[in-house]
């Protein structure tokens, strides 16, 4: 029988995130009283960017898919509701989008991770990770 090393998440966190272009920033923590086994914990991911929770020795404790890929698409709602909403491209990405992470005794930060394809074999599926930015985590 085997037996998993990590400890069980004992909550969660909201965390709300801002962004600018390059620059993001963490707008507000808030514990929710939510069972953590609920969340949508990645495990066979794609490319994509992702919240992770990470240990002060900074090894990933749990992965959670965001929202949206902090991208510069805009969507355009008509001034007719019967017509259809359209996306552009703006000069530069803003926006803002929320995620909740399990949290264990253990967690000490966050890290905004993009997940994209390597640049080595094509027959290769492995993917490269960028760490784009960590904010400590106030757990509950």
């Amino acid at each position: 029988m085997s037996v998993d090393s990590a400890p069980a998440p004992s909550g969660a966190v909201r965390l709300i995130f801002e962004y600018e272009g390059d620059r993001v920033r963490v707008v507000q923590q808030t514990p929710v009283d939510i069972a953590p086994s609920s969340l949508p914990v990645a495990k066979d991911e794609g490319s994509g960017v992702f919240v992770e929770v990470r240990d002060a020795g900074d090894r990933t404790l749990a992965r959670v898919p965001a929202p949206h890929d902090l991208s510069s698409s805009l969507e355009i709602f008509p001034e007719r509701h019967d017509q259809p909403i359209t996306r552009t491209d703006a000069a530069r990405a803003t926006g803002a989008f929320t995620v909740v992470v399990p949290v264990t005794p253990a967690a000490d930060h966050v890290t905004i991770v993009r997940l994209a394809p390597g640049t080595g074999d094509a027959r290769s599926s492995e993917l490269r990770a960028t760490d784009l930015v960590s904010f400590p985590l106030n757990t509950p």
